[in-house]
């Protein structure tokens, strides 16, 4: 039964001149993702490779990213991190007051760190998060799950305390 004229009777009555009523359409307004006047985090995605840098203080890696962490540059942050913590200083200490903004793949990737650093004996501390890192923290409940520092110095001096306590 390939046409709707053969299975008509199983279906009950069929006109073959029926057309469906028309419909007033609107106009589509088109509009790019995350050009919202109004919104708070979306903006257009950026398109742009993360900045790093990098520095050993007091024992720690420091990791300084800059930039948006969404879907075009969380591949590149989740391989950064992971690899980041693979060496072998004990801590390792992500500066966030350079992220304007995470997306859910940007969360993923510091999951993927924290599992990698559980596997290679490295601690990971979130510090310096600005008022929008520290929302999306708190949102997603990262904060629960990673020790979140108001400064740089302040993740190393729990960093030498925890080390200390043990």
């Amino acid at each position: 039964m390939e046409h709707i004229a053969q299975i008509a009777p199983i279906l009950g009555a069929y006109n073959k001149n029926y057309a469906p009523p028309r419909v007033a359409t609107l106009p589509v307004v088109r509009r790019s993702f995350g050009i919202c006047v109004n919104s708070r985090y979306a903006k257009q995605m950026s398109g742009d490779v993360l900045q790093w840098t990098s520095r050993e203080q007091e024992g720690a890696l420091v990791l300084l990213p800059e930039g948006r962490v969404d879907e075009t540059s969380a591949d590149f942050f989740k391989e950064y991190l992971v690899n980041a913590v693979g060496t072998e200083l004990e801590t390792a200490i992500i500066d966030l007051s350079g992220i304007e903004y995470m997306s859910s793949r940007g969360l993923r990737g510091l999951t993927l760190a924290q599992r990698a650093a559980n596997e290679s004996g490295t601690t990971i501390v979130l510090a310096c998060p600005n008022d929008t890192m520290r929302e999306i923290l708190a949102i997603s409940r990262y904060d629960m799950v990673f020790r979140v520092a108001d400064t740089i110095e302040d993740a190393t001096r729990d960093q030498g305390a925890d080390q200390g306590g043990n």
